[in-house]
């Protein structure tokens, strides 16, 4: 079924109000969803919505605490979430990561106690927006095996990088095949993936993914690279932020909540022309853009650049959501 933006955003702030979130924040956070799921990113919009809610009513998101700093060094600043919603104290502090670059080039926001962000993308593009080369990453509860294991013992722990050219080009990735949002939207269309998702109960590559949403054994992205920049990410992410740790998270929280996160702004214009940018950044997209297509009918595309086409469809005819999750969000 196709809705309208207006109508999704709606139903979110429906649900957040009659949870008794203030008409601010639930107007706010309900954008965010439905921004979110206009661009096409389903798993983390309308799909995610109703855990979002869930983790609301068991109290592990806050929804009136407000992030505050713990420290400050220069370009690095330190600051604690208090379990706020994830997604506002996430633009929040990608907007804080682009205050500190204006003064020193660079600015870096490490969070803690945070709760989970949804679409990581949405904060690397708030920086390219306005000019600046965004980088985010958050870890997460463990969910994956690390690479020649069985059991999760490492996060997906999404990983974000955009560039300010036209249209933005981003990289918005878990650091598995695909994320657990993707194999519910995989699952619920009633497909495999294009590639092995995880592991049967047998040990073997499969792309069917209810079992590997069963088994929880995701298949890490690049195989032991992506399980390696899982860890490396974690281990970043909980030292800038003086904060929790996959395991920690995983072995001493009832449900995943109070992780931590990076936020990290560059102000390119520091650093080189305009004029010079901009013909810079054109000969790469245009040189990538030129290779010849292994099927014609696909051209080659940079990445990101997807999302201005899903949005124009979208707005002109509603934005797609499974019936099944629509009437689980009417019912909350």
């Amino acid at each position: 079924m196709r809705v309208s933006y207006e109508a999704l955003k709606a139903e979110f702030k429906r649900v957040l109000l009659a949870r008794k979130v203030k008409e601010e924040t639930a107007e706010a956070c309900a954008t965010v969803f439905a921004d979110t799921t206009q661009a096409g990113i389903y798993s983390h919009g309308v799909n995610r919505f109703p855990r979002f809610i869930q983790q609301l009513e068991n109290g592990d998101v806050i929804p009136d605490a407000e992030p505050t700093k713990v420290l400050s060094l220069g370009a690095i600043e330190q600051w604690d979430a208090h379990q706020s919603i994830g997604n506002l104290t996430a633009k929040k502090m990608m907007d804080r990561a682009m205050e500190i670059a204006r003064e020193h080039g660079i600015g870096v926001a490490a969070l803690r106690n945070a709760n989970h962000w949804m679409r990581g993308g949405t904060y690397g593009q708030q920086a390219a927006e306005k000019g600046f080369v965004g980088i985010c990453w958050t870890n997460a509860l463990a969910a994956m095996p690390p690479w020649g294991a069985k059991q999760p013992r490492i996060g997906t722990n999404p990983f974000v990088i955009a560039v300010p050219t036209t249209p933005i080009t981003m990289v918005d990735m878990s650091c598995s095949m695909f994320s657990y949002g993707q194999l519910e939207i995989h699952r619920l269309q009633g497909r495999q993936t294009a590639v092995d998702a995880g592991f049967d109960d047998e040990g073997n590559p499969t792309r069917e993914p209810s079992i590997v949403e069963k088994n929880r054994r995701l298949m890490p992205m690049g195989f032991w690279k992506g399980s390696g920049l899982s860890i490396v990410l974690d281990m970043i992410a909980t030292l800038l932020a003086n904060g929790d740790s996959t395991a920690a998270i995983t072995e001493d929280k009832s449900d995943e909540f109070g992780m931590s996160q990076i936020f990290i702004a560059i102000k390119v214009d520091r650093l080189i022309d305009g004029k010079t940018k901009e013909e810079k950044l054109k000969r790469i997209m245009d040189y990538v853009t030129s290779a010849e297509p292994s099927n014609p009918a696909q051209p080659v595309r940079l990445p990101g650049h997807k999302q201005i086409a899903v949005e124009a469809d979208h707005h002109a005819n509603g934005i797609p959501v499974d019936e099944s999750v629509w009437a689980k969000l009417k019912a909350l």
